[in-house]
């Protein structure tokens, strides 16, 4: 599935999303401060948009957000290296770990406040196996 198509699918499946298209200058502006951002997310924001997907389901950040915003102070100094792109309003947070080759994408267990890495590796991949796949 391409982004528009996901795009689209996740529009006509929940009117209710708030999703809206980063723009060229938003999007330089960021990767002036993250460099490191994966491709993928880059694009996501541009061609499926960051906002909300439906009523309450999950939250796409307009750039990421430091772990403490959301976590408290123990958990967050855990998270070095570590910033906050989504949520699913339940607790759950996918994020990006900077290390020396990139951004690795995942999740942050909300038990042990830990990240772990998600095996297919990207947000979008993310976004639709969790509203396409699950339908």
């Amino acid at each position: 599935m391409t982004l528009n198509e996901l795009r689209k699918y996740l529009v006509d499946q929940y009117p209710e999303s708030t999703l809206q298209l980063m723009t060229e200058e938003r999007k330089a502006a960021l990767l002036v401060e993250y460099p490191k951002l994966p491709r993928d997310y880059v694009q996501f924001l541009c061609e499926v948009g960051f906002g909300t997907i439906g009523h309450g389901r999950y939250s796409v950040y307009g750039a990421p957000v430091e772990p403490s915003f959301v976590f408290d102070q123990v958990t967050a100094d855990g998270l070095r290296d570590v910033v906050l792109i989504g949520d699913d309003f339940a607790g759950g947070q996918e994020a990006l770990l900077f290390g020396n080759e990139g951004a690795v994408f995942g999740s942050i267990d909300s038990l042990s406040g830990r990240f772990e890495p998600d095996d297919d590796g990207t947000f979008s991949h993310f976004i639709e196996r969790w509203f396409v796949e699950r339908a």
